[in-house]
């Protein structure tokens, strides 16, 4: 669909069942991601008032779901026929330092821009010499062109020094595909790759995957939406002022209606199920007040759907990471249910921030940081999940 279609008076049924099966799927994930609640036979007598409600017309619909960069949208590459989705392994994940798809071979790259299309997405999982915490485990999703060029045209000067000083990457993977965006997976989405693509990893052809990539099929590719994603940096795009994880039916849909921008300006989290968390400064404390921490820790607390992914932005404010956020507690890695709304965990925040401003000795350093003894910081734990518990809207 390069053009689009033309608008016909009497045609609007037929023009948003095309959009929710191109761009969405279903008509059922159509009205999840725009939050429509709405289901079964009542989604097909409720389509036109609620699209007319959040686009203006129908028209409009159809427009915000028309190509005009030449790149598939995420959602219509998973649901093409068949799947414009790709399994390849990287050793991390960076593409703010590394803005493309890298090939050894120039025959590799000649095959996958061959079979595929522009927009394609490619999910990456930690190789075997990738990080403990990532190796064989889905990482992140990048969105490709198929501009072509050499890998040193996607990367700054001190990442490609550094890649051609490790005898490790020396010399490879420099035919390089431009990428337009990408999205790390939430640590705690993170999903085993035999897991996620069992035919693609089948015969364990780990150096092929890596070296020239596999074609995921129609159950793999739908794999992606089981995962949260948070949109990243890409060298040499426009950089992101903040972006917030969310469902990956949210975060990759074309739809500009809802909470979810998806321009390159996302300032808040989607509504949906979030957890506690607080947050605990490690390194010299002293030194980061300017003035004696007595045993106090210094921390966050707030509420998100991904805590790590919370802390790992945090952490990347910090240079060389002199100080370093550490999750103190995390209603995830309690085990404890996600609070289904961002209502209830505003309760059990403000319970806990509470519980940390009015405590002795202990003090508000600004916003969601506190400076407080760990006595005083269990207790706002427990204040806060109790808060979020019965909050009743």
């Amino acid at each position: 669909m390069s053009g689009g279609t033309n608008y016909k008076p009497g045609g609007d049924a037929q023009a948003i069942a095309r959009v929710a099966k191109e761009y969405y799927g279903s008509f059922r994930n159509m009205f999840e991601v725009h939050n429509w609640s709405e289901r079964g036979n009542h989604m097909m007598t409720a389509q036109q008032s609620r699209v007319v409600e959040a686009y203006g017309s129908v028209r409009a619909f159809e427009e915000s779901h028309r190509r005009t960069t030449g790149l598939m949208f995420p959602m219509e590459a998973i649901y093409s026929d068949p799947p414009n989705v790709w399994l390849t392994s990287f050793y991390g994940f960076g593409p703010w330092n590394w803005g493309f798809l890298g090939f050894t071979q120039e025959n590799a790259r000649r095959s996958f821009i061959e079979s595929s299309a522009p927009g394609a997405l490619v999910v990456i999982y930690g190789a075997s010499k990738a990080a403990d915490d990532e190796r064989y485990n889905v990482i992140g999703v990048l969105q490709c062109s198929h501009v072509t060029g050499h890998a040193q045209q996607f990367m700054p000067p001190e990442e490609w020094q550094k890649k051609e000083t490790n005898p490790d990457s020396k010399g490879k993977w420099n035919y390089a595909v431009k990428v337009e965006r990408a999205w790390r997976v939430t640590p705690e989405t993170r999903m085993p790759v035999r897991e996620f693509a069992p035919d693609a990893t089948a015969n364990e052809a780990w150096q092929h995957i890596g070296a020239r990539g596999e074609k995921l099929n129609r159950k793999e590719a739908d794999h992606i939406l089981k995962l949260d994603l948070q949109e990243v940096d890409v060298y040499g795009q426009t950089a992101l002022l903040h972006a917030a994880p969310g469902s990956a039916r949210e975060i990759l849909a074309p739809s500009r209606a809802g909470p979810v921008s998806q321009s390159a300006y996302t300032v808040r989290e989607a509504e949906g199920p979030k957890h506690l968390y607080i947050l605990s400064l490690s390194g010299d404390a002293n030194a980061f007040l300017g003035e004696p921490a007595r045993g106090h820790l210094i921390v966050k607390a707030g509420f998100s759907r991904s805590p790590k992914s919370r802390r790992d932005s945090l952490n990347s404010a910090f240079p060389n990471l002199a100080f370093k956020w550490e999750v103190l507690h995390s209603g995830l890695e309690r085990g404890l249910d996600a609070y289904p709304t961002s209502a209830h965990a505003l309760a059990g925040e403000k319970a806990m921030q509470r519980v940390l401003c009015e405590a002795p000795h202990a003090r508000s350093l600004g916003g969601e940081f506190f400076l407080a003894d760990p006595h005083q910081v269990a207790k706002a734990w427990e204040a806060g999940n109790k808060a979020a518990r019965e909050f009743k809207q």
